[in-house]
């Protein structure tokens, strides 16, 4: 009779423990995981009142509003993800989110059996400064803000003696007329991919490479200008240190050219004063073909 020879130890036998109990008496068995479903909210805000979207400990924010609402909806906890975290005092016509829900939560699944109706009671408990455009579900891949592949954003001057006082919070008065041709010529220093080092707040270990698709100049009506920015995406304060310098040269306190200086600086002390945070709006947020843009804002962009 032939023996196997043996090359070492002999391995313990593995046994599978009963279905019907633990395999140790203080060790639960792991719980079935959840299964979440993805949904994606389009949303604008007057940000007057908020300190910021960001959540911040006892500040109100537009993400503290708003998962306040959801959490209470849902029964469970929600973390938002945005196209664009805005500043305080700053607005957005066009802002996307998105969250993970786990519809094991009787409650939940209610609440996402009628997406319509959904919208309309998140648009209802959230208070006047946020309005709900709409709630859709969308899959995991899709990314709020990674999926992103373009953002507008609006900033709004009012260079006319004097200003109408009902739109103060969402434009900045001047007090000075502004040369938009000079304005227009500095602008062009901007396009493309640069280092906006003189035009960002860096963030630790981040980069201030960016690259600035468009920045158009125009006058709608008598005594105001709009710039309208478009690129992939917008580091920390970089639209309204843009906006800054532009106005400093519009009031003819600077050469266009100094802009075309300012940005070889890569150096934020070589900036003007970043504009105030009411004049700018986050207009809309593009995803490309596999995924549909924020709702157009044209009718509401006045």
């Amino acid at each position: 009779m032939s023996t196997r020879p043996t090359t070492g130890p002999t391995s313990p036998t593995r046994t599978t423990p009963r279905p019907d109990r633990p395999a140790s008496p203080l060790v639960p068995p792991p719980a079935p995981a959840a299964v979440r479903t993805r949904y994606r909210i389009d949303l604008a805000y007057d940000g007057s009142p908020f300190a910021g979207f960001a959540r911040q400990r006892d500040q109100i924010t537009v993400q503290g509003e708003l998962e306040t609402v959801c959490n209470r909806v849902f029964e469970q906890p929600t973390d938002l993800t945005c196209a664009g975290r805005t500043d305080r005092g700053v607005h957005a016509l066009a802002q996307v989110v998105h969250f993970d829900l786990d519809l094991s939560v009787p409650r939940a699944a209610r609440a996402v059996e009628d997406l319509d109706g959904l919208r309309a009671r998140l648009d209802q408990q959230v208070g006047r400064a946020i309005t709900i455009w709409q709630v859709r579900a969308v899959p995991v891949a899709f990314h709020a803000r990674f999926s992103a592949t373009a953002r507008r954003y609006r900033y709004r001057l009012v260079d006319a003696a004097a200003a109408d006082p009902i739109r103060r919070h969402d434009r900045w008065q001047v007090g000075e007329p502004l040369s938009l041709t000079a304005m227009r010529a500095g602008a062009r220093f901007l396009l493309g991919e640069h280092d906006f080092a003189s035009f960002c707040r860096r963030a630790p270990g981040g980069t201030t490479m960016r690259r600035l698709d468009r920045l158009a100049l125009s006058r709608p009506v008598r005594g105001r200008i709009d710039a309208v920015l478009d690129g992939p995406a917008f580091c920390h304060q970089q639209v309204r240190s843009i906006i800054g310098c532009l106005v400093e040269v519009g009031r003819g306190r600077r050469a266009p050219e100094w802009i075309a200086g300012v940005l070889a600086e890569r150096d934020r002390q070589a900036a003007a004063r970043v504009a105030p945070p009411h004049g700018l709006t986050l207009e809309q947020v593009r995803y490309g073909r596999r995924w549909p843009a924020s709702p157009p804002v044209v009718a509401r962009s006045g």
